[in-house]
C-alpha cells in the first residue's frame, strides 16, 4: 500500500477500496479481523457486481473460498488450514506479473479444478496486496507465517560476517602504537572503525564479501588519513577511508574472487604471470627454487593481496603506496617489484634449502626501498626497450642486449647479471 492507502500503480480508491467503499478481498485476508469467523466480507451492491466482467467474477469467488478457508483458524494459523480438508483442497495460485511500463500490478488467480479457464482480470482491477513474500522463495510450498524479512537468518549471517572481520582486525599492525593508544580508548575506537568499514563494505559487494588481507590495506590507508596534520581532515579519516578503499578496490577485487582465479586478473593469473616474468629475467633462481620444493603460492599469495604491506615497516609501505598509486598500471608495478624483490636477495636463496628459502620470502629482509623501487622500475624500462628493438626493429634479443646499455640499477635482466650481455 502507498501512503495515501491505494496501491502501488493504481489510482487511489481502486486498490485499497471497491467503489462501494467496502474493504477488497486480498485486503480483508491481510488485515486483522474485526468480524466474526464466518461472516462473509462486506461486498459491493449487486448492481456493481453485475457489472463486473466474467474474468473478475471469478476472481471474486476464488477469494471468498480462500477468505472462507482462512476463516476456520485464527489468522496465519496455516497449518489449521491445511490439517482441515486435505483430500478435498484446491490449490489457487497466486502469481503476480509486472507491466514495467504502466507499473501496474496484476494479480492472476487460477483455480485447477476449473481448468485454467476463463479470462484473466484487467489490469488495475482487482484491489489489495500480495500474501507477504517467503524468506526463500524456491517454489516449494511452506509455512508462511514467518516475517517476510527474515531477521533471525540476517542477524546470524551479521554476527558471522562481524566475527571474520574481528578476528583479523585485531592482528592489523599488532605492535603499532596507533591502535594500542590507552588514552580515552583510542586504540580501540580505532580497530573499530576498521571493523565498520570492512563490515558495510562487505555487505554491500557480497559478490566479493570479505577476504582475508583486505584489512591490512584498510588499516594502512587509515593509518596515513587519521595522522593528517589537519584536523578538519583526519576527523574524517573513517569516511575517506572507505571511499578509498573502494576505488582501489574496482581495480583489484578480481584478486579476492575465488571463482576468477584462474583469470589473468584472478590470484593465480597474478602468480603465474610473476613467475613467468621471474623465469625470464633469472631463471636460475626460478629453478632453484622448484628443486627445493617452494611452491610460488607459499609467498606470492601473501604479497599480491596485501599489496606488500605485510613484508615492510609501515613509512616504508606507505613509501612504496605512494609510488604504486602514482603508477598508471598498479598490476605491472606490483609485479615487476615483487620480481625484483626475489632477485634481490638471490645469492641467499641459491645457498638455502627449502625451510631457508621459505623463511627468506615469508619474512623479508628489510630492503633499502629507494634502491628496489629503482630497480624495478629500471628493470621494466630496459624489458620495454629491448622488446620494442627486437619486434619493431627486426633484429634478434642477443643482439639487441648487446646494443642497448641496461640501466646501472638493474639487478637481473633476461638471465645476465646486471643485464650485462657479454662481448660476442
Amino acid at each position: 500500500l502507498d501512503g495515501d492507502g491505494g496501491v502501488f500503480g493504481t489510482p487511489k480508491g481502486a486498490g485499497g477500496a471497491n467503489k462501494g467503499g467496502a474493504m477488497s478481498p486480498m485486503c480483508a485476508m491481510n488485515t486483522p479481523r474485526t468480524r466474526a469467523r464466518g461472516q462473509a466480507v462486506p461486498r459491493a451492491d449487486s448492481a456493481a457486481a453485475e457489472e463486473k466482467s466474467p474474468g473478475e467474477a471469478r476472481v471474486r469467488e476464488a477469494m471468498d473460498e480462500l477468505d472462507r478457508r482462512l476463516s476456520i483458524g485464527s489468522p496465519g494459523d496455516v497449518d489449521a488450514v491445511e490439517d482441515h480438508d486435505d483430500d478435498e483442497e484446491e490449490m489457487i495460485d497466486v502469481s503476480i506479473t509486472n507491466d514495467r511500463e504502466g507499473n501496474d500490478a496484476n494479480f492472476r488467480i487460477d483455480d485447477d479444478d476449473d481448468g485454467g479457464g476463463g479470462e484473466d482480470p484487467p489490469s488495475g482491477v482487482v484491489g489489495g496486496i500480495p500474501p507477504p513474500p517467503l524468506c526463500k522463495p524456491d517454489g516449494n510450498r511452506v509455512r508462511n507465517d514467518r516475517p517476510p524479512s527474515c531477521p533471525d537468518t540476517d542477524e546470524e549471517e551479521n554476527l558471522l560476517l562481524l566475527d571474520e572481520v574481528r578476528k583479523d582486525v585485531i592482528r592489523t599492525h599488532p605492535d603499532l602504537r596507533f591502535f594500542l593508544e590507552p588514552a580515552d580508548n583510542l586504540g580501540q575506537k580505532r580497530y573499530a572503525a576498521l571493523e565498520r568499514i570492512l563490515f558495510v563494505w562487505a555487505k554491500l559487494n557480497k559478490g566479493v564479501r570479505y577476504v582475508q588481507g583486505m584489512n591490512e590495506i584498510v588499516g594502512t590507508l587509515y593509518f596515513v588519513l587519521a595522522q593528517d596534520s589537519d584536523e578538519s581532515w583526519s576527523r574524517h579519516a573513517e569516511a575517506d577511508t572507505y571511499f578509498l578503499f573502494n576505488a582501489l578496490m574496482v581495480e583489484i577485487r578480481d584478486v579476492f574472487m575465488a571463482e576468477l582465479d584462474e583469470a589473468d586478473t584472478g590470484i593465480h593469473g597474478r602468480i603465474s604471470n610473476m613467475i613467468t616474468l621471474l623465469s625470464l629475467h633469472d631463471p636460475e633462481v626460478r629453478c632453484h627454487l622448484d628443486e627445493v620444493g617452494i611452491d610460488p603460492s607459499f609467498y606470492s599469495v601473501r604479497w599480491l593481496t596485501t599489496l606488500l604491506s605485510r613484508e615492510f615497516l609501515l613509512p616504508d609501505t606507505v613509501r612504496l603506496w605512494d609510488s604504486m598509486f602514482a603508477s598508471t598500471h598498479k598490476d605491472n608495478f606490483l609485479r615487476y617489484v615483487s620480481v625484483t624483490m626475489v632477485m634481490v636477495i638471490r645469492d641467499r636463496l641459491l645457498a638455502g634449502d627449502f625451510s631457508a628459502c621459505l623463511r627468506l620470502l615469508q619474512a623479508y629482509p628489510p630492503p633499502d626501498l629507494d634502491m628496489l623501487l629503482e630497480s624495478s622500475r629500471a628493470l621494466w624500462i630496459y624489458e620495454s626497450q629491448v622488446t620494442l628493438a627486437c619486434h619493431k626493429g627486426g633484429i634478434s634479443l642477443g643482439h639487441a642486449l648487446r646494443s642497448i646499455p641496461p640501466p646501472p640499477s638493474i639487478v637481473m635482466a633476461y638471465g645476465l647479471h646486471a643485464g650485462r650481455a657479454p662481448p660476442v
